[in-house]
């Protein structure tokens, strides 16, 4: 697993558009540093439904306007962040996604962010205390946004 290359879930890229979030500037740092070059994200397809889904649930909740919600969606798009999951490799993701839920306890979406750091040798960064604390004795290469962030800060 290397530092340099890593699957991002849905929860990270999302607080940099609800920065009423704990970790919000720490994801903005994420992403920054992949705009610059010098961390390679990448994600499955997954995160272009889960990411407006999550802004929209933001103006729901009057947290983020339309207006802006609108502009945020634009934005994350325009990103490029890579993603998994064409024709070929979309069932075998999703086979694999399915056992790993199962083995984890997980939801089968989470799994699927999982499965793309295994086949790829990346480390799989979220900011899903939830999944975080489900997983975190179980898959060895999962980090917290917080600690991901001080191994960053640390690092020559």
């Amino acid at each position: 697993m290397t530092d340099g290359q890593l699957v991002i879930d849905a929860s990270v890229p999302a607080k940099i558009y609800l920065k009423d979030e704990e970790f919000s500037a720490i994801a903005e740092s994420i992403v920054q540093r992949y705009v610059e070059g010098s961390v390679e994200l990448v994600a499955p397809q997954l995160i272009l439904y889960e990411i407006p889904s999550a802004i929209q649930a933001a103006v729901r909740q009057r947290r983020l306007s339309s207006n802006d919600a609108r502009q945020a969606i634009v934005d994350f798009f325009a990103l490029g962040i890579p993603t998994l999951g064409d024709a070929d490799t979309l069932q075998p993701m999703i086979q694999s996604a399915y056992l790993r839920a199962e083995q984890l306890g997980c939801r089968m979406y989470d799994a699927l962010y999982l499965v793309a750091g295994e086949v790829l040798g990346y480390r799989f960064v979220t900011a899903d205390w939830k999944l975080y604390d489900l997983i975190k004795n179980q898959v060895g290469y999962a980090i917290w946004i917080a600690d991901y962030e001080r191994e960053s800060a640390t690092a020559p």
